[in-house]
């Protein structure tokens, strides 16, 4: 799809393409429905694309990374900074203060009600928290305008991702270097290529950021992500995915998932279609703990794995049987097709075959009309018969091809051919194109009707008496 087409603003265009890279959906015109629901909030979006629960975000949304255009097309290929960021914004740092004092209280939205699952238990707990209301209020009050004073004085701008890669693979060398390749296996690929593997292959996505800073990283890192048993685990249950909140790459993510402390680790599935983060580990925990952890996790969301694979073997059996069942069909409608096919064939010959009978009948036809005419004609024009005392006379027996005789006299001086033919044409039961030859010694006459001038009787050889056969020419 081409997105000039789609007449999206510059601004809009960076957040298709930010919001495609944190989902890993490769469809953008499935991004920008999303995105078009939201109005075109891509927090807010990926949070929902993500299965997030805003209860577990209590500190206010850091900015989300901004894709650039270049050349008029939207990119994530720029040149990484010199000196990429390393600390986290001051913002972040007041957001973690506020919620390391506060989090017990704080609520989704404005941070003065308490969570479902953090109420105070009991008379004490309740009379402590209201006499604290007054000071939650202030303290909320503060947090919200020193926040929005420090975006005013420094705005945080942070380059778009060049190399998601480049920092996931650059993060697991230095990773191996500090702290050794005992450790589960991280994916060399991006956050988007991760979450498009786990859905294609329906397994668990474990996405680990990782914050050298933090004082319990080493102490993460040394002790639990090595353990043997944390290792088999993880390998066997769950693709793992990790990286540096430092680099680019991890920092956009980070936006996305919204830890609150370190190490944080995001266990992330399948879930009505669509992939939600369904478990959240933060701070440093044992091997044992996080074995359990992970365990218990994996155990309460397997069965919509189970159901996603159920229902993927079914469609793909349907379409394997839709599939079976349309080429059955097509294999028919061609059997069809040619059993029609040959029937009109055989329509088309049989008609052809009556056509040229029929022309052969009308032919027939228009040629025994013709001869019925021309023999109705030759009898007009058969010459009187001369008398039997006449000199040059000529006495002719004349054998049909059926065996009809016929007898006759004529002058053999002035009769010709021409005489002779027409006497035999016109008896009905004389053939319509005929020969005339003797009968001893045998010779055919030399008769044509079409030509220029007929030959007398005597000029043809014939005496006073001759025997003639008639021979028909369409025997």
């Amino acid at each position: 799809m081409d997105l000039e087409d789609r007449e999206l603003s510059p601004q809009n265009t960076e957040k298709l393409v930010q919001f495609q890279e944190l989902s890993g959906i490769d469809d953008l015109d499935k991004c920008m429905e999303i995105l078009e629901r939201h109005n075109w909030d891509v927090e807010t979006a990926i949070h929902d694309h993500l299965g997030l629960d805003p209860r577990e975000m209590a500190q206010p949304a850091r900015e989300m990374p901004v894709f650039p255009l270049q050349n008029g097309q939207p990119t994530v290929h720029r040149p990484l900074p010199q000196n990429p960021p390393r600390t986290q914004p001051v913002d972040s740092v007041i957001q973690r203060i506020m919620t390391y004092f506060f989090n017990p209280f704080l609520d989704d939205n404005t941070g003065l009600f308490p969570l479902p699952n953090q109420r105070p238990d009991g008379f004490t707990g309740w009379l402590f928290f209201l006499s604290s209301l007054p000071l939650r209020v202030v303290m909320v009050t503060f947090y919200h305008l020193t926040r929005f004073v420090f975006r005013i004085i420094r705005p945080e701008n942070r380059p778009a991702v060049t190399d998601p890669t480049g920092n996931v693979i650059s993060f697991i060398h230095e990773y191996n270097e500090t702290f050794g390749d005992q450790h589960p296996t991280f994916y060399p690929g991006t956050y988007s290529q991760v979450l498009n593997e786990a859905k294609k292959d329906l397994k668990f996505l474990l996405a680990y950021l990782h914050c050298k800073d933090h004082q319990d990283t080493n102490k993460f890192c040394r002790q639990t992500l090595c353990n043997p048993q944390v290792i088999e685990f993880i390998n066997s249950n769950c693709l793992m995915w990790a990286c540096s909140v430092n680099s680019l790459e991890g920092y956009r993510v980070s936006q996305a998932l919204r830890e609150n402390t370190y190490p944080f680790l995001a266990i992330i599935v399948q879930r009505e279609f669509r992939m939600t983060v369904v478990g959240r580990i933060e701070g440093f925990i044992e091997p044992d703990a996080l074995v359990q952890r992970l365990r218990t996790t994996i155990s309460d969301n397997e069965a919509f794995l189970v159901a996603a694979r159920a229902d993927r073997e079914e469609r793909s059996f349907n379409q394997a049987l839709r599939l079976e069942q349309d080429e059955a069909y097509l294999e028919s409608l061609r059997a069809d097709q040619e059993k029609e096919e040959k029937k009109r064939r055989d329509r088309l010959l049989e008609e052809e075959r009556l056509r040229e009978i029929r022309e052969m009948e009308l032919a027939e036809e228009r040629k025994k009309e013709e001869m019925i005419r021309r023999k109705q004609e030759a009898i007009n024009l058969i010459p009187p018969e001369p008398a039997a005392d006449e000199s040059g006379i000529c006495r002719i027996l004349i054998r049909l091809p059926r065996g009809q005789k016929l007898e006759r006299r004529f002058h053999r001086t002035i009769h010709t051919l021409k005489d002779l033919y027409y006497f035999i044409l016109a008896h009905p039961d004389s053939p319509y194109q005929f020969e005339m030859a003797t009968s001893f010694p045998k010779r055919t006459l030399p008769w044509q009707p079409d030509m220029d001038t007929y030959p007398t009787l005597a000029e043809v050889g014939l005496g006073a008496s001759e025997a003639l056969l008639v021979l028909d020419l369409d025997a």
